[in-house]
């Protein structure tokens, strides 16, 4: 266990001050976004597939840009890159937020400005993989992922509060637009964050530094076949959010059960957020495949049918399960990948993880109807529990450690491309 005194050693860093105060307001508008936006479509239309149909256009640009974003990331300084997503991503909410506020829902107006928003999303996650290694030292890279971890979780503890209220009171477009806020402050605060610049490198044709970042990806057995077992699990989590608000809407409560359950998720990843600041295993791809196996628990009993506080307990264990997970990965992946290279290797861990999402928010819905909803809902348990365990039987993913502090590449702290 780590001492609580050094768990915020990384904070000393203005820099990661910077930026973790920056993700901690993009998180909180983030999570307004994820509840207002399904309220309102299922209060408006009823209709699964019509939410399924806006997520999934988010998903889909988020997917198709992903390996762009991941070689851009690696040519062009990252702060750069993160400010514009965050504007690009800030624009789009306000649109959807006016729109919302003015009464006129579309579903096809919402459907573009969400890829809009995905769009920007590709540019900026692979640009965080490669940047938070830049604002700490080797020795705090660990404690500094855990921190984001917590920025990112506990500061969405108050975002499906805030969504709901505001949804059952003035309505969710305001909602959207207080989320359109936090993405410009998030960009200020991106712009203030100044790091070493280093010598320009000539840039490699597009296509070689794509194929590098495939090459790199590929010769970590233990890299490519987590992102399979992540796939799955994300390909499960979209039946639950596409079909988990229209049933806790219809059968459990109406609006407040949803918002009942989305907040028993934040509950739960602040919780996995905090425990991985004082945990660091010795196996961590052990521990992490385990509790994902987690994620299966909510989707089990909204099939089963249990009331909305139980599944929001369910619920909190999946999110803690993956809280706890994202730091594990993100430090090994930060330890054992190349600087030079992480944000394209970073842009395949996105699109692999995300790349069947589009396809199960768009079918949850058409699925749920032609075979039933329980049976959806238990098909998905099953492949997320499948998905998690599986990835165990391999020597890799159990033999593998983190790096001592000083086995982590000397260029990272101070990479040019930040």
């Amino acid at each position: 266990m780590t001492p609580m005194r050094d768990t915020l050693s990384p904070l000393r860093d203005a820099r990661f001050r910077l930026l973790w105060a920056g993700q901690s307001l993009s998180a909180v508008g983030d999570s307004i976004t994820a509840v207002a936006l399904a309220l309102a479509i299922v209060t408006t239309t009823g209709s699964a597939t019509d939410l399924g149909l806006v997520l999934a256009a988010q998903s889909i640009a988020t997917v198709t840009l992903m390996l762009p974003g991941g070689v851009w990331a690696d040519r062009l300084p990252r702060r750069r890159v993160m400010v514009a997503a965050d504007l690009v991503r800030g624009l789009a909410h306000a649109a959807m937020g006016v729109e919302l506020v003015t009464g006129t829902v579309d579903i096809a107006h919402l459907a573009i400005l969400a890829a809009l928003s995905g769009a920007g999303s590709a540019f900026f996650l692979p640009a965080t993989t490669g940047l938070v290694p830049a604002t700490v030292a080797p020795e705090h890279l660990s404690r500094a992922n855990a921190l984001m971890a917590i920025a990112q979780r506990g500061s969405i503890l108050l975002g499906p509060g805030i969504a709901t209220a505001l949804a059952l009171t003035v309505g969710a477009g305001w909602a959207l637009l207080l989320d359109a806020l936090t993405f410009a402050a998030s960009a200020v605060l991106l712009g203030r964050l100044r790091l070493a610049p280093i010598p320009p490198t000539p840039h490699e044709p597009f296509l070689r530094q794509l194929a590098e970042g495939w090459t790199q990806m590929r010769r970590h057995r233990w890299y490519w076949t987590n992102l399979v077992g992540h796939s799955m699990w994300n390909l499960s989590r979209c039946v639950l959010i596409t079909i988990g608000p229209v049933l806790a809407v219809t059968t459990l409560g109406g609006e407040l059960a949803w918002g009942t359950i989305v907040q028993g998720g934040t509950i739960g990843a602040l919780a996995g957020a905090l425990l991985t600041l004082r945990v660091r295993p010795k196996r961590p791809l052990v521990v992490a495949n385990l509790v994902l196996a987690l994620g299966a628990l909510p989707l089990v009993l909204l099939a089963a049918g249990m009331s909305a506080p139980m599944v929001a307990v369910a619920y909190g264990l999946m999110t803690g399960g993956l809280a706890l997970m994202a730091p594990m990965w993100e430090t090994l992946v930060q330890e054992h990948i190349p600087a030079e290279a992480i944000s394209r290797v970073s842009a395949y861990d996105w699109l692999l993880s995300l790349g069947l999402m589009p396809l199960g928010m768009a079918l949850a819905g058409p699925l749920a109807t032609a075979v039933g909803t329980a049976p959806t809902l238990y098909g998905a348990a099953a492949l997320l529990a499948a998905s998690c365990l599986g990835v165990l039987l391999l020597p890799d993913i159990r033999r593998l450690g983190h790096r001592s502090a000083d086995a982590v590449p000397e260029a990272v702290p101070s990479h040019p491309a930040t």
